[in-house]
C-alpha cells in the first residue's frame, strides 16, 4: 500500500523540492539588501537556538506567562488579519471579480452565459448574493470586506481544527508543526482577502479530514453515524465548491479498504457508508434541480465546458488557463462536437510532444504547480486592486509592492525557506505507514495528478490540498527531532 503510494510520491516531491530549490535560489540572486539581512537574521536565530537547546535558559517560563504569551501570539494573528483585511481588500480582475459583480446585481465585462458555460462557479454566487441580500444590500467594498471576515473565520478554525487532528490522531507536536506553518504558508497572508473559493477549499479539506477520521476512529455506533452524516454533508459541500476536492474522499477509501477488517463488517457499519453516499446525491439532486428553475441565473447546461476542455488546456503552455482554448470550445455550440474537438486539441498535443517530451513538459508542470511558497501571490491577471491605495502602508509594501500584487522580495525569500523546509520534512514520511499518513501521501499524489492532467499551471491550486502537506511535514519534523535527540543520548553514552 505504502510502496503504490511511493511510487508516484517520491518522484513528485523531489521534483517540487527542486523547483522550490532553485525559485529560493533565484530569489536570492535578486533580493535587495534587505531581502538578505534578513535572511542573515534568520539563520543567526536558528544557530542560536540550536546552540542553547541543551543548555540552562537564563529564565524559565512558567506555565502561567507561557499560556499568556500564546494569548498574546493569536491576538497579534488575528489583529494583523483584520489589518490586511482592511488594508488590501479591493476588486479583481479574473473569476471572484465576476461572481461579485453579479452577485450584487452588476454587469461584468464577460460573456452573459458565463455561469452556463462555468456551473461550478454559481454554488458561490448564490453564497455571496444571499449574504449580500442578507446585509441589506451593501456596496461592493462592504461586501468584499464582510466576505474577508468570513474566509479568515473559516481559515482561523480550520487551521485550529488541524491542530486538534494532529494532537489527537498523531502528537500535540504534530499537531502545533502543522498549526504554526499553515498559519505561516496561509494566516499571515493576505490570501484570505480574495474572496473566491481558495480559502474554502482550504477548510473543507480539513473539517472533511476531520469528519472522516473521526468515522473511521470512532467506536460507539451512534456516534459513527452522526460522523457518517457529517462526513457525507461535507461531501456534497465540497463538490459544489470545488469538485476536485472528492480527491480527499476518493484517498480515503483507498487507504480504508486495505486497513479495514473484512469480518468485522456488519449491517450497521454498512449502513453508515451508504448514509456518507446518499447525503450528497441528495444534496447534488436538490440543487442541480434549483440550479436548472431558479430565476436569478439562466443555466444552459448544453453550454458547460466539458472535462477534455480542462485536460487540453492543461497539456500547453505552463499547463494553465489558455483563453484560446476557451473562445474556441464557447464557440462550439452543440455539446458533443465541443467535447469532441476538446479531446482531439489534448490528443494533438500529447502526441506533437511525443512519449519523453510530455514527460519532460509534466515535469517543468509540477514545478509551476508546486513550486512557490507564496501560492504563486498575484498570479492571475486584474489579480488585485484595493479599494484604497496605502502605498506607505505595511500591509501594502508587503504584498503590493510598487502599486501591483508582488510579494516584497524579503519576505518572499523567508516565506520560500518555509516552504522548502515544509517541503524537505514531507521526505521523511517516505517509510511512514500510519493510518493517517498514507491517506495524506495518497490524496497529495491525487490532487498532484489532478493538476498535472487538467488544467493547473498556479501555486494557488495547492491551497486545496495544503492541510495534507502540512500534516506529512509535522510528521517529517516529529522524526527529525526525534533523531537529534537520540544521536544526543548516543553521543552522551560515549562520552
Amino acid at each position: 500500500m505504502n510502496l503504490l503510494a511511493n511510487i508516484f510520491f517520491i518522484p513528485l516531491l523531489l521534483i517540487s523540492l527542486l523547483g522550490a530549490a532553485a525559485m529560493l535560489l533565484n530569489d536570492v540572486a535578486e533580493a535587495s539588501k534587505s531581502g538578505i539581512l534578513m535572511m542573515d537574521i534568520l539563520i543567526v536565530m536558528l544557530i542560536l537556538l540550536f546552540l542553547v537547546r541543551h543548555k540552562k535558559p537564563l529564565f524559565s517560563i512558567n506555565g502561567k506567562f507561557s499560556r499568556y504569551l500564546r494569548y498574546f501570539m493569536l491576538g497579534a494573528i488575528l489583529f494583523w488579519q483584520f489589518y490586511l483585511l482592511l488594508n488590501m481588500s479591493g476588486f479583481c480582475g479574473w473569476d471572484p471579480g465576476i461572481i461579485m459583480l453579479k452577485a450584487i446585481g452588476k454587469a461584468s465585462w464577460v460573456d452573459k452565459d458565463y455561469f452556463s458555460y462555468n456551473p461550478n462557479t454559481f454554488f458561490l454566487l448564490l453564497i455571496e448574493h444571499s449574504i449580500w441580500k442578507g446585509l441589506g444590500q451593501p456596496s461592493l467594498r462592504i461586501l468584499t470586506v464582510t466576505l474577508g471576515l468570513i474566509n479568515y473565520g473559516l481559515l482561523d478554525s480550520s487551521l485550529l481544527t488541524l491542530y486538534w487532528l494532529g494532537k489527537k490522531y498523531l502528537t500535540q507536536r504534530v499537531g502545533k508543526t502543522a498549526f504554526v506553518l499553515g498559519v505561516v504558508l496561509l494566516g499571515i497572508m493576505p490570501w484570505a482577502v480574495i474572496p473566491y473559493s481558495d480559502i474554502p477549499a482550504f477548510a473543507l479539506t480539513v473539517f472533511s479530514l476531520a469528519a472522516l477520521i473521526s468515522f473511521f476512529s470512532s467506536q460507539s455506533i451512534s456516534t459513527k453515524y452522526a460522523y457518517a452524516a457529517l462526513s457525507g454533508f461535507l461531501l456534497g459541500l465540497d463538490y459544489l465548491i470545488k469538485p476536485s476536492l472528492v480527491i480527499t474522499y476518493i484517498a480515503f477509501v483507498i487507504v480504508a479498504l486495505v486497513s479495514v477488517s473484512w469480518h468485522n463488517l456488519d449491517k450497521q457499519l454498512l449502513g453508515t457508508v451508504v448514509v456518507i453516499v446518499i447525503i450528497p446525491l441528495i444534496m447534488l439532486l436538490v440543487f442541480s434541480a434549483y440550479q436548472q428553475h431558479n430565476s436569478y441565473v439562466r443555466i444552459d447546461q448544453r453550454k458547460a465546458l466539458p472535462m477534455m476542455h480542462f485536460a487540453a488546456m492543461g497539456a500547453t503552455g505552463n499547463g494553465g488557463y489558455a483563453l484560446a482554448d476557451v473562445e474556441r470550445d464557447e464557440a462550439i455550440k452543440d455539446p458533443g462536437k465541443r467535447s469532441a474537438v476538446a479531446t482531439k486539441v489534448w490528443e494533438q498535443r500529447v502526441i506533437r510532444m511525443g512519449w519523453v517530451g510530455y514527460q519532460k513538459f509534466l515535469i517543468k508542470k509540477q514545478v509551476v504547480n508546486t513550486a512557490d511558497g507564496t501560492f504563486a501571490w498575484g498570479g492571475e491577471g486584474g489579480f488585485l486592486k484595493p479599494f484604497k491605495n496605502y502605498p506607505k502602508s505595511l500591509g501594502q509594501r508587503l504584498f503590493f509592492a510598487s502599486g501591483s500584487p508582488v510579494v516584497n522580495n524579503a519576505v518572499k525569500i523567508l516565506i520560500q525557506l518555509v516552504w522548502l523546509g515544509t517541503l524537505l520534512a514531507m521526505l521523511l514520511t517516505v517509510n511512514d505507514v500510519h493510518f493517517i499518513a498514507l491517506l495524506a501521501k495518497y490524496a497529495v499524489v491525487g490532487f498532484s495528478l489532478f493538476l498535472l492532467l487538467f488544467e493547473g499551471g498556479r501555486s494557488r491550486y495547492v491551497i486545496q490540498f495544503l492541510p495534507f502537506i502540512l500534516l506529512l511535514a509535522g510528521i517529517g519534523i516529529q522524526k527529525i527531532i526525534l533523531m537529534i535527540r537520540a544521536l544526543g543520548r548516543f553521543k552522551h553514552r560515549n562520552i
